[in-house]
């Protein structure tokens, strides 16, 4: 992950774009816990795996097998939750079908038709968030523009862009964005009917959701909201944010958070899911945007969040692209959120809204919603990990204190596992002197707030061999 100094540089920009606008108008004997759900078959759910041997601090002889379910959602996440609204994201999508094309090469000009129109909407609605915000929530008032290039045309398109400020100087920046342009069958055909609902109306109805209600909320880390344009031509907008602005002004960015297409829940044999939703990152299995995939199922498990997040061993699909990929390709970590069955035969321009199913768009924005929570304004995690010999071939692992917590979740990562497959608990900044670390490939620390939040994860480290 890519670190800048600090927010500061981000507030000085934001203050100038804001002129712009003026100008435009843990104890030593913990009990061992379940292990965060099986990353298996898709629609065959998997017994959970279990360990042979004794956590450390146990008093049993090894995990339990299955059967419960993680912590749980705390009463304040709860609350975050049970505000998504459906309704408004169906509303969402429908306008932005009834531009009836988003493609790159559509009119850029016109209120009522195309790209332009969307990106005003989008605009509109963020203009409507700062409304209720209007201290912490800055908009980008001309949006992020850029010159994209297709088919033989050179157009102006334009990312829309949102910044959520965080409380704490030197938490760094999270990214959460959708593409919000289309296409047809023939992608040359900037006129054509290009829908666009599950692809990636959906994805844009989420974003705008999730900054709708966590605008209201201080969050510890700052939040940018991005909307990219010329997605579905190679991901020019996407690229060139991160050219232009992350990289430019050396955002300190901790990962970035791609939603893209996530409405709908039946395959083209029309089979049903609506339990799981699948998370892409660039692999391999230690690289950041891997450790950033798995966080993100470590804390889907632990807030008993509505789908169960399953971490794929790919940048995407085969073929496939998105624009988590611009970012990962940079060396930031980056993953996409997709629904997990794929309805190939309503796409382009067959993707309309009767292919949304609300039920599951509503389960699918509240993970999201809850991954991202938990990140932004959870504790911190632990800093300075270290493994300490404690004699007779043991190792205790230790760690700075993180104010204001109530315990931590030491995660364990068996070897060529996608996910942690162990974890434990502990009161106290330490572990119980353990023989057994070597078993696993890796290890991570969360902090769970008094609040009930658990937060981000260390990054990985390797046991003692």
């Amino acid at each position: 992950m890519k670190k800048g100094n600090n927010t500061r540089r981000l507030w000085l920009l934001l203050a100038w774009f804001g002129l712009v606008a003026i100008a435009c108008n843990v104890s030593s004997n913990p009990p061992p816990t379940l292990p965060p759900r099986d990353n298996g078959s898709d629609l065959t759910p998997k017994a959970t795996l279990g360990y042979a041997t004794p956590l450390p601090g146990s008093e049993t002889q090894s995990a339990p097998a299955g059967g419960q379910a993680g912590p749980g959602v705390d009463l304040a996440l709860y609350h975050l939750l049970s505000e998504v609204d459906s309704d408004r994201m169906v509303m969402h999508i429908d306008t932005l079908v009834n531009f009836h094309t988003r493609h790159v090469n559509s009119p850029t000009n016109r209120l009522d038709y195309g790209v332009g129109a969307a990106f005003n909407y989008i605009m509109d609605q963020f203009r409507m968030i700062q409304a209720q915000a209007p201290e912490n929530f800055i908009i980008f008032p001309e949006g992020h523009e850029f010159n994209a290039q297709y088919d033989g045309t050179t157009t102006k398109q334009r990312n829309a862009v949102a910044v959520l400020m965080g409380t704490d100087e030197g938490a760094g920046t999270l990214v959460i964005g959708a593409h919000y342009d289309s296409r047809t069958d023939d992608l040359s055909d900037a006129s054509g009917f290009a829908p666009g609902a599950d692809d990636n109306g959906s994805g844009v109805a989420a974003v705008l959701e999730i900054a709708r209600i966590l605008s209201r909320y201080p969050q510890r880390m700052t939040i940018m909201f991005v909307l990219f344009a010329a997605e579905e031509v190679g991901m020019q907008g996407s690229r060139a944010f991160v050219e232009d602005y992350i990289i430019k002004n050396d955002i300190p960015l901790v990962g970035m958070i791609n939603v893209d297409t996530i409405g709908s829940w039946n395959d083209i044999e029309g089979n049903i899911n609506d339990r799981d939703i699948r998370i892409y990152s660039a692999g391999p299995n230690d690289s950041s945007s891997r450790q950033f995939a798995r966080a993100a199922n470590f804390i889907g498990y632990n807030h008993g969040l509505d789908l169960n997040i399953i971490v794929r061993d790919q940048m995407d699909r085969e073929g496939r692209y998105g624009d988590h990929q611009a970012f990962s390709d940079a060396g930031y970590a980056a993953l996409r959120f997709i629904e997990l069955l794929e309805d190939n035969n309503m796409r382009e321009g067959r993707d309309t809204i009767g292919g949304v199913e609300p039920a599951y768009l509503l389960k699918s924005t509240r993970t999201i919603l809850g991954v991202l929570a938990a990140m932004a304004g959870g504790p911190r995690p632990p800093r300075n990990v270290v493994m300490r010999e404690a004699g007779d071939g043991q190792h205790t692992l230790v760690w700075e204190p993180v104010p204001d917590v109530r315990q931590y979740i030491v995660a364990l990562r068996s070897p060529d596992s996608l996910i942690f497959d162990q974890q434990f608990t502990v009161d106290e900044p330490r572990t119980a002197p353990w023989d057994e670390w070597d078993k696993f490939e890796a290890i991570a620390i969360a902090a769970v707030g008094n609040n009930g939040l658990v937060g981000p994860l260390t990054e990985e480290i390797a046991p003692p061999s």
